[in-house]
């Protein structure tokens, strides 16, 4: 059976962890975490993940549930929470956004204040469940951009209650949580923003972990339930479908196209992904694992913006997924696994996505990459290649 290492997980959450915490139908927080163990262990994404990356999978899932856990404790003093740590985080997430979400009522009234970083976008998203142990609907979108909020300036932004002057947006009452979603392109540029959010109406009732499905043991399993159901066998392997608009009755962010595949790799073997670069405010494109985890992304360049990647002159982007370092300049790095998923996004489109705009994938034996590839691809040697992995300690996240 697999075992996490206590360094995974913050103090805080440790304590909870080992504290006899139970669902309504009785199964501790351990018993949860031994099932979903035993569950994962027979799981081909398992086998093809490998065991170190399955047991950080399973820490960041805790985390990551348990972080949900204790928001709900507070809503009467929501926060914007974010998950901890570069490995292991359950749903993919783009290295180039920070994600912090905050719990709601659908009847409450909030005030979220702050300062707007120089980053390329950023979004509200209004969701009907809690994140991580749901996808949700997604029932509202914010574009602070849309707004005339500029790099550098103050706002505030009024949800819920009754209608009031200035930046104000009904709540469904079927609201529970906000999703702030921060997209850079440029690291080592762009500045992150600063908010917070306040309650403005009476004090929510405590939450009581008796209830059905209220405990930290019932968001783990739940968690558990939505991020294991089977998604590595649904996607194709080796090919792109066409681009679509994110699913918001499932979370996804309105106004973004995304594609995804699963690649699969044999012994010395690479893929080459081509696509154009678009008129996007953003454009990036990622590796994950079986798990659907994207790797550690400061030790391994798993994922590209348009700013950070290498053009080609005929205005295509031409990336290559393979486990050992090729010398490309756009190496996704897979992390030592074979197997996994890629994943591309566009937002802030000016108009949707054409059949030219899809992306190919070609299998080609890493002895034969440069006849693949245009003469004036960039190709790095070791010092150059040093030199990207350290440009990627500031990834946004950490900021």
């Amino acid at each position: 059976m697999m075992r996490f290492s206590a360094p995974v997980l913050p103090l805080c959450l440790l304590i909870v962890l080992f504290s006899p915490i139970r669902s309504h139908a009785g199964q501790t927080l351990g018993n949860t975490i031994s099932t979903i163990e035993r569950d994962l262990s027979t799981r081909p994404e398992s086998t093809a993940a490998g065991p170190a990356a399955t047991e950080r999978y399973i820490a960041g899932l805790v985390s990551a549930s348990l972080e949900v856990f204790e928001q709900s404790r507070h809503l009467d003093a929501p926060y914007f929470g974010r998950s901890a740590g570069l490995d292991g985080r359950p749903g993919l997430f783009n290295p180039d956004n920070i994600y912090r979400s905050a719990l709601l009522s659908g009847e409450g009234r909030y005030r979220i204040t702050g300062k707007r970083g120089s980053h390329a976008l950023f979004t509200l998203q209004i969701l009907d469940a809690y994140p991580v142990i749901a996808l949700g609907k997604n029932l509202a979108v914010i574009d602070l951009d849309a707004l005339g909020i500029r790099a550098g300036e103050d706002f505030s932004i009024t949800l819920g209650g009754t209608r009031a002057e200035g930046r104000w947006f009904a709540l469904h009452p079927s609201a529970r949580a906000v999703l702030a979603r921060q997209t850079f392109t440029d690291w080592n540029t762009e500045t992150p923003s600063t908010f917070r959010i306040e309650r403005l109406d009476t004090a929510a009732s405590p939450v009581d972990a008796s209830v059905p499905g209220a405990s930290a043991a019932d968001y783990l399993a739940a968690a558990s339930r939505l991020w294991n159901s089977g998604l590595y066998a649904r996607v194709p392997v080796n090919a792109f479908p066409p681009p679509r608009p994110s699913d918001t009755a499932a979370g996804g962010l309105g106004g973004q196209q995304s594609v995804m595949a699963r690649f699969r790799l044999d012994v010395g073997m690479a893929l080459v992904v081509s696509v154009r670069r678009s008129a996007a405010r953003y454009q990036g494109i990622q590796v994950g694992d079986p798990w659907f985890v994207t790797p550690n992304a400061v030790d391994h360049t798993a994922s590209f913006s348009t700013a950070q990647a290498a053009v080609d002159d005929d205005g295509l982007l031409r990336f290559v997924i393979s486990d050992t370092d090729p010398g490309v300049a756009n190496w996704l790095d897979t992390a030592n696994t074979r197997e996994g998923f890629v994943f591309l996004r566009w937002q802030g489109l000016p108009a949707p996505l054409v059949a030219e705009d899809a992306p190919r994938i070609e299998v080609v034996p890493l002895s034969e990459l440069r006849a693949h590839l245009p003469a004036g691809t960039r190709w790095l040697n070791a010092t150059e290649r040093a030199s990207q992995t350290v440009s990627r300690r500031t990834v946004p996240l950490r900021s």
